[in-house]
């Protein structure tokens, strides 16, 4: 008899064990899974001297970017910002205008920058935000393929700087959200 109820107590404890510790398993977690990472690094730098400046009243520069628009980056980019700083040591009042186009070269977004003339050196930060409630469209950004940059010089072409190695330093960097899985 003794015999009989091990070889039923065993089968019986693990059927327990069993069915006490399992639940139904649920797959369709994964399609919850969202994965999120930033994408930051430079995207424009553009310098020019006090003599370049004096010579020409505008100076344009076209300069083709297709990273934005990358099949790889725009299906993925969620929100983000570019950075801009300018840094201005010439003796100019100078405008810039930073003009995103698309393919067809229409203009996406403008950027205007006014900077002072040195010295003191000028230098302007400011960040755009694209893809948040208070910032621009994402779409800009998804469909930028060139960037216009536009110096204009408002001070004449005779004054020089007193500093020493008068110039205009343009930099711009871009931080961007990107869903790599969805």
């Amino acid at each position: 008899m003794k015999k009989i109820i091990n070889y039923l107590f065993i089968p019986l404890l693990l059927l327990v064990v069993v069915s006490a510790c399992s639940d139904e398993q649920d797959f369709d977690q994964a399609r919850d899974l969202d994965v999120i990472t930033d994408a930051t690094g430079p995207v424009l730098y553009l310098e020019s001297t006090e003599d370049l400046i004096n010579a020409s009243p505008v100076i344009s520069q076209n300069i083709n970017f297709d990273g934005f628009n990358s099949e790889l980056f725009s299906d993925r980019v969620i929100s983000g910002s570019l950075t801009f700083q300018i840094e201005n040591s010439t003796s100019k009042q100078l405008d810039i205008r930073v003009i995103f186009l698309n393919e067809a070269g229409s203009p996406l977004d403008v950027l205007n920058f006014s900077t002072a003339e040195a010295p003191p050196i000028d230098i302007i930060d400011e960040e755009i935000f694209y893809g948040t409630a208070a910032g621009k469209s994402i779409d800009i950004i998804k469909s930028t393929s060139s960037l216009q940059v536009i110096f204009t010089n408002n001070s004449g072409s005779t004054s020089v700087s007193s500093l020493p190695d008068p110039k205009l330093i343009f930099r711009s960097s871009a931080s961007f959200k990107l869903r790599v899985i969805e």
